[in-house]
């Protein structure tokens, strides 16, 4: 570890990675190291005395895939650098990661007793559990199908598959439900006389997760009792309308106060008869909650008048609880339900949500599954502990429990000390709409530490500069206000000691736009608008200025991207570079329209609506006009291109050709399976070369190759046509499913970062710029219509006006958590910037919901927006502020007439260009990517290999060859030779066919006299005098010009200290023959020891070829 002492939290550090008779929980704040600390833990697993763990018997679990990738590349790096330093000696002192001293200190080890623990660790990385929790209840339920109920080759499905079964069987099942076979009319036509079709479908899709207990949600509905959870809220809310209504009560009350008197007095007689004591509440009671609280009032304060509306609205919500109705709807889906359940596991498909509920299954309810895999681990670590979901937490829990202990619930399990290690920040949670849960966190936390495990907080910060984190620390210090189970107290980062300082000034500033006249006001949009432009200039101007600042040192980060488009449109002005990650709506991307478009129109002859918008698409080119005139003359109809001939406008030519082009393919696909038509179609029409031309050039591309990717992987199912892979495209269009676009592999210092907060987490950038901070939060989040408390156990319903008790405690909770979470996505935002942060927005008249501004008011002493306040206090720290006028908005250039005129091609360059490029295509395309040893020797060497005299069938020699390498695949050369023909008959079984049978003979008499003849040979005893290391070894290294060389090396062995290779070579040459066409093998003999040396890092290696007929061996 580094020697660092000047780091405030060594200590916490220390404890934490070498602390291995507790539990540790490690709450690591943004920008604290969290990676290297699980690294260096894991280090010290494998090394540690006494007991060293072994690297198949660790989990490592983390939140994304790319996460558990780094973890991996990270210890491997790690571990390559102790077994062997002398290959990097500048990484064998990286900073904060465990060093060979570090353990020779500690546990006294070795350097040969480190490295031989590296190599082994090494050797079994692969094997190791280091990934996701998805990936984990894969692992455990392809261990234990028949205990899972699972197929052992079931495939995760990404909700495509799920979705076709389920629109199959609902079809189905409500065909027979309503038709006049239906047994439960009276029922329909009780749920549809208040709700509708449409939702009881979605009802039905959400109670096809696997994660619900379909039992326990109809036992809570079939109950009058009110939970004691739920009790003991409708109690505290009782309590704080008491109150309030003791505040504001006047003798002649108000709506607010008549309304807030029904919910006390709904409240007092819920808690005291559960449900039932709803009917005594007085008809002029129930009365006021028909009414409209309405805007607030004189004399209420704005807290206490939201908290009476909140009070008010819950107690609406109490009084259309309807358990009989949402009972009755569960009980005649549940059938449905459990139908599509086991059917889609017999098929051989499992979703998401149903790894996590069968391995949490499993775990508990086989006790000796679970016992034997608590057994298999010794060490649990995860990672992002904090954005884990409760049923995640459970599977943890169980593996992590103390051996010969079989507990049937969570808090009731006693953890194994020194097992589990976690790693998260609940400052960070930010991922509610994935289920993650910041009371369960807390629980199993407080769980984790009363059971004996320790807590460690890291707070030193390595990514941020001192004039970032002051003004942060002070901003959370007073946004996060502890509220026990739904916000932490803020723990202020410490900064790096003798952090590097940079070129561009450090630090957070706000800058605020508003509009250019005195008594204009914006709206929201307008502010946007305004502001984007503000910003794009800022850039160019003052930022991309700098020669050190670079377009990717730069992010943009958003809450949501739908909030992005008019900071694209003002960075496309102004010429700005940059890239998006994480968009989520690939189906709204133009070229996806343009191209489902054309698949509509290819299907379709006749849909005018699809071929218009094909024709204004860059593959048609038509103008708006022209497109009117086109239709106007006759000619929308593709199939008839010829009578575009008599239509004397300018654009018929191409018009006419882009018809053929689209009759042709409407004939032929016509005949082709589906992945063959959509690759005819990209290979017929330029689609991918206009792509690349427009303005999201590699983005476009990668996004249409995504959807022919889409309709090769649906090429296996029978019934997928091209009509029905239009009908497909043009249903996720209509319903726009959220889904990323295709992922640009490579990263750039040429754009700027846009994305959301939430795709950001864990990235850095040396600039953020977080936008848009005048934009509200928006409306209250509706609860979803299944939802679970996993605290209390509580399911709730929620199904149009009905609702079940459980809902209205999730909505509550909800409501709290999401109020506090937008603060923490606000945390997560401004601890990316590592010099300068820039908070910016636009001043507005009103706006929906409280916004970032509003709470940097709220704390800071200065009015934001006002050109007299140059700074915003906030306790010691001052954030420099800055009011800009909105300016004018800058128009996108065009290039006049004179100019376009002005470019002159010259056909001869351009047919040259076109030459050049063409012949460096073709040798691209002539290039393999896979090479062999033997097809490198045939294509380099181009040797004439000399006539010998035809000693014997080809077909019998090729086959001799076979036998005699699979025979001495598995000799022992210590023993006698002669041995060797006796194993020839079974060598001779294993390899021949029925159809080689009539040679069998003939290839047993060859293979015997060439074992006889080697057998009696000096090559055989220096074989036996040798150590063989390896026998059939496999290979794979890059080379040349980005291709792959992969191959198999017969025999690797050491003698007098050397490294040799051996080749069997079977050629029926004499030995006086041999040094002639061992120089055929000359390229070979140099790959397989360029393998060795890049695999082994030995750079001495000897190469010879053994000619096994003449028994001998030629050095190459």
């Amino acid at each position: 570890m580094s020697n660092d002492l000047l780091i405030p939290d060594r200590m916490a550090r220390e404890l934490a990675e070498t602390t291995f008779d507790r539990n540790v929980v490690v709450v690591a704040g943004a920008g604290t190291g969290k990676t290297t600390l699980l690294v260096n833990r894991l280090v010290y697993l494998l090394m540690k005395e006494p007991a060293p763990v072994l690297i198949t018997q660790v989990i490592a679990l983390t939140f994304t895939n790319k996460a558990a990738t780094e973890m991996k590349v990270r210890l491997r790096e790690r571990l390559v650098v102790l077994a062997r330093p002398e290959t990097d000696p500048v990484r064998a002192g990286d900073g904060g990661a465990v060093s060979r001293e570090d353990l020779r200190d500690r546990y006294g080890l070795s350097a040969d007793a480190i490295a031989a623990r590296a190599q082994v660790a090494l050797n079994d990385l692969e094997k190791a559990q280091i990934g996701t929790l998805h990936s984990f209840a894969g692992h455990l339920l392809r261990l234990h199908p028949l205990e899972s109920g699972v197929d052992p080759d079931f495939k995760e499905d990404d909700g495509l598959r799920f979705e076709e079964q389920f629109t199959a069987a609902w079809d189905c099942w409500l065909d027979q439900e309503l038709s006049r076979a239906g047994q439960q009319h009276r029922l329909w036509r009780s749920v549809l006389s208040s709700t509708t079709l449409d939702t009881v479908r979605t009802l039905a899709r959400s109670l096809c997760s696997e994660l619900i207990d379909l039992g326990t949600l109809q036992q809570q509905l079939a109950s009058t009792a009110v939970p004691p959870v739920v009790l003991s809220w409708i109690q505290q809310m009782g309590d704080q309308a008491e109150q309030l209504l003791k505040t504001y009560d006047r003798p002649k009350r108000r709506k607010v106060e008549q309304m807030l008197a029904a919910t006390a007095a709904l409240m007092r007689l819920m808690a005291d008869n559960g449900l039932p004591g709803r009917q005594g509440l007085a008809m002029e009671e129930r009365e006021w909650f028909g009414k409209d609280l309405g805007s607030a009032v004189g004399g209420w304060e704005k807290g206490d008048f939201k908290e009476a509306a909140a009070l008010i609205q819950a107690g609406q919500q109490l009084l259309a609880v309807d358990h009989a109705f949402l009972n009755d709807l569960v009980t005649l889906l549940i059938p449905l339900v459990r139908n599509i359940r086991e059917t889609f596991a017999r098929q051989g498909w499992i979703s998401f949500d149903g790894l996590l509920a069968r391995a949490r299954t499993l775990l508990l309810e086989h006790p000796s599954v679970r016992e034997r895999i608590k057994r298999d681990y010794r060490a649990v670590l995860v990672d992002e502990f904090q954005d884990t979901d409760p049923v995640q937490y459970e599977i943890i829990l169980a593996v992590s429990e103390r051996q010969g202990s079989q507990a049937a619930h969570w808090h009731e399990m006693t953890l194994e000390p020194g097992k589990l290690f976690i790693v998260g920040d609940p400052k960070q949670s930010i991922y509610a709409f994935r289920r993650a849960d910041i009371e369960a966190f807390d629980r199993v936390v407080e769980k984790v530490t009363m059971d004996g495990g320790v807590a460690q907080t890291l707070t030193t910060n390595f990514r941020s500069d001192v004039a970032v984190l002051e003004p942060v620390n002070e901003v959370f210090d007073r946004l996060f206000e502890r509220q026990p189970l739904v916000q932490p107290a803020n723990v202020r980062l410490e900064v790096r000691p003798q952090r590097r300082q940079v070129s561009i000034e450090p630090g957070v500033r706000l800058s605020v736009t508003r509009p250019d006249g005195e008594a204009e006001t914006f709206d929201a949009a307008g502010a946007t608008r305004a502001e984007s432009e503000v910003l794009a200039r800022w850039l160019n101007d003052e930022v991309l200025s700098r020669p050190s600042v670079k377009p990717g040192h730069i992010a943009l980060l958003f809450r949501k991207l739908t909030q992005a488009d008019a900071y694209l449109d003002a960075l496309r002005r102004h010429d700005i570079p940059y890239v998006i990650e994480g968009e989520k709506h690939f189906y709204r991307r133009q070229e996806v329209i343009d191209l489902v478009n054309l698949l509509r129109v290819l299907d379709h002859p006749h849909d005018e609506i699809a071929l218009a918008g094909l024709l204004r698409s860059p593959l048609g080119g038509l103008t708006d006009r022209e497109l009117y005139e086109l239709k106007q003359a006759g000619h929308f109809n593709y199939l008839q291109a010829v009578s575009l001939g008599s239509w004397s406008h300018d654009s018929a030519a191409a018009v006419q050709r882009l018809y053929e082009h689209l009759a042709w393919l409407h004939r032929v696909i016509a005949m082709l399976p589906l992945a063959e038509a959509i690759a005819l179609m990209f290979d017929r029409l330029p689609i991918l070369d206009l792509a690349a031309a427009s303005l999201h050039g590699e983005q476009a591309v990668a996004n249409l190759l995504k959807v022919k990717q889409t309709a090769a992987s649906l090429a296996d199912r029978p019934h997928m046509t091209l009509s029905g892979f239009v009908e497909l495209m043009i249903a996720r269009l209509d319903e726009q499913p959220d889904e990323s676009e295709s992922p640009l592999a490579e990263e750039s210092l040429e754009a700027v970062h846009v994305l959301t907060i939430h795709k950001a987490k864990g990235l850095e950038f040396p600039i953020v710029v977080l936008p848009g901070l005048h934009q509200g939060s928006g409306r209250e989040r509706s609860v979803p219509q299944v939802s679970y408390d996993w605290s209390s156990g509580i399911y709730g319903l929620s199904l149009d006006r009905h609702r079940s008790l459980g809902s209205l405690l999730v909505q509550h909770k909800l409501r709290l958590r999401e109020e506090a979470e937008r603060r923490r996505v606000l945390y997560v935002g401004m601890t990316r910037a590592k010099e300068l942060l820039l908070l910016s927005g636009g001043i507005t008249g009103r706006s929906i919901g409280e916004t970032v501004f509003d709470l940097l008011q709220n704390i800071g002493t200065g009015e934001i927006g006002t050109a007299s306040t140059e700074a915003l206090k906030i306790g010691a720290s001052a954030i420099p502020h800055r009011v800009i006028k909105a300016p004018e908005r800058k128009r996108p250039r065009r290039r006049s007439d004179r100019a376009a005129s002005a470019v002159v091609l010259d056909p001869y360059e351009v047919a040259e260009r076109w030459k050049i490029r063409t012949a460096r295509w073709t040798e691209v395309c002539e290039t393999p990517h896979h090479l062999t040893p033997t097809t490198l020797g045939k294509r380099l060497a181009r040797v004439v290999r000399e006539t010998t005299p035809a000693r014997q069938d080809v077909a019998v020699g090729r086959l001799a060859g076979v036998v005699a390498h699979r025979l001495l695949e598995r000799w022992d050369f210590s023993q006698d030779p002669s041995g060797l023909c006796a194993q020839v008959g079974l060598a001779l079984q294993a390899t021949i066919g029925p159809d080689d049978q009539p040679h069998a003979e003939a290839i047993t008499e060859s293979v015997n006299d060439l074992l006889a003849t080697f057998g009696r040979s000096e090559v055989y005893e220096r074989l036996r005098s040798s150590q063989i290391l390896g026998r059939e070894v496999p290979f794979v290294i890059p080379w040349g010009d980005r291709q792959v060389m992969e191959g198999v090396i017969d025999l690797l062995y050491r003698l007098d200290g050397e490294l040799w290779v051996a080749d069997y070579k079977t050629d029926a040459i004499s030995a006086d023959q041999a040094a002639v066409r061992a120089e055929q093998y000359r390229t070979q003999s140099e790959v397989y020891k360029s393998a060795i040396r890049q695999s082994l890092g030995c750079d001495s290696v000897r190469f010879h070829c053994l000619f096994l007929r003449c028994a001998t061996a030629v050095e190459l």
